[in-house]
């Protein structure tokens, strides 16, 4: 079904794929972020020593320094705008101890440190919160013996057949392709850990097995 599919993003023939894909493209993230950073501190010093010894003959060296450092600067920018998910930025800013401060503080803030359950009791390791995460909403979401039409019968319908009848009606795969081309490319990575901007990239690729 198209719902069960678009809920894992894809189905179980393109998984192991895109896990091993996922895999290489992470340490290929964290090689690439450590060489961006070192690549930096390397112009850097070369930009000071060149201005420090600079004569009138050393100017193209200069200006290609600097183009690079820009180049380099701008790589790292965007890194951590991605990352840190700043709908504020601003072209041109290049503050990127801001842009790690905040991804920082994000990760902090949104991490889970303990859950209670209806008993009274905490529990702080994974297995422990998860259980309790499951419990909660297996019982949110239960049938409930309730008497609805008194607030049902007060509310006036604002949803007509014809609408009805469109809610109601199958995805298509342009529906399909054009939510998926609404979202912004940088937007959190969904759990198969590819944000938007893959598949639109790869759209002509993976379109059919993810909507199937």
């Amino acid at each position: 079904m198209v719902k069960e599919s678009w809920n894992g993003y894809m189905d179980s023939s393109v998984l192991p794929r895109l896990s091993r894909c996922t895999g290489d493209m992470s340490a290929w993230s964290k090689q690439h972020c450590n060489k961006l950073k070192l690549d930096i501190e390397n112009c850097r010093r070369e930009l000071i020593l060149a201005r420090n010894n600079s004569t009138g003959e050393d100017q193209t060296q200069m200006w290609a320094l600097w183009q690079r450092m820009n180049r380099l600067l701008l790589q790292h920018d965007v890194y951590w705008r991605q990352r840190a998910k700043t709908h504020w930025y601003r072209d041109g800013d290049r503050n990127t101890k801001f842009f790690h401060a905040a991804a920082t503080s994000r990760k902090k803030v949104n991490k889970i440190l303990s859950l209670e359950d209806e008993h009274g009791h905490i529990a702080t390791d994974n297995q422990g919160m998860r259980s309790i995460a499951q419990n909660y909403f297996l019982n949110l979401f239960q049938p409930q013996n309730s008497v609805m039409d008194p607030v049902l019968n007060v509310i006036r319908h604002s949803v007509t057949p014809a609408d009805n009848q469109l809610l109601l009606a199958p995805f298509t795969k342009e529906e399909f392709r054009i939510a998926m081309f609404s979202m912004p490319p940088d937007k959190c990575p969904g759990p198969d850990g590819y944000s938007p901007g893959f598949y639109q990239h790869f759209w002509s690729l993976c379109s059919d097995e993810i909507f199937t």
